[in-house]
């Protein structure tokens, strides 16, 4: 993984993990050893607590969809434009 953030990403100026792997101390000190001098931090610096992220991802979403706007950025999909996702479909 660290070898795509630095091919990907050469000029990173920190990574911000998420998830339940933020817990495990080893991974992290790994990832810090790995990326260094870019800093590794977990996303509560920012607001939001690693194990919320997965969750706040699916409700904006849900937001976009509900409001009729795109839930994609092309340049990052690779998708052909801006597509609303999902669907609602009443019981």
């Amino acid at each position: 993984m660290t070898q795509a953030v630095r091919l990907r990403f050469p000029g990173a100026k920190r990574l911000i993990a998420c998830g339940g792997g933020v817990r495990n101390g080893a991974l992290m000190a790994r990832l810090r050893d790995l990326l260094s001098p870019v800093p590794v931090e977990d996303s509560s610096r920012h607001g939001i607590e690693p194990s919320q992220v997965e969750a706040a991802a699916f409700a904006w979403l849900a937001q976009q969809t509900l409001q009729g706007k795109p839930g994609n950025l092309p340049s990052v999909t690779g998708a052909r434009g801006a597509r609303v996702l999902g669907a609602v479909y009443p019981a």
